[in-house]
């Protein structure tokens, strides 16, 4: 059997504004694993690489909110 993911996760996320633009860092709480980013989707990356898949948890927590018709 393969090891299943946890059903929920927890980050750290900060970010600040600096003359460049926005920036952030976030961290995985379980891994300890952390990174700096500039864009969103390096963040979005990092969340993926640290959970699995967002696509088909996306599409539960919208058909979840009354999303479906």
């Amino acid at each position: 059997m393969g090891k299943e993911r946890p059903r929920s996760n927890s980050f750290v996320l900060r970010i600040w504004w600096e003359e460049e633009g926005w920036r952030g860092w976030v961290q995985h709480a379980a891994s300890g694993e952390s990174r700096y980013f500039e864009r969103l989707a390096d963040l979005l990356a990092f969340v993926e690489a640290q959970t699995g898949s967002l696509g088909h948890s996306a599409e539960a927590v919208g058909a979840g909110k009354g999303g479906g018709s």
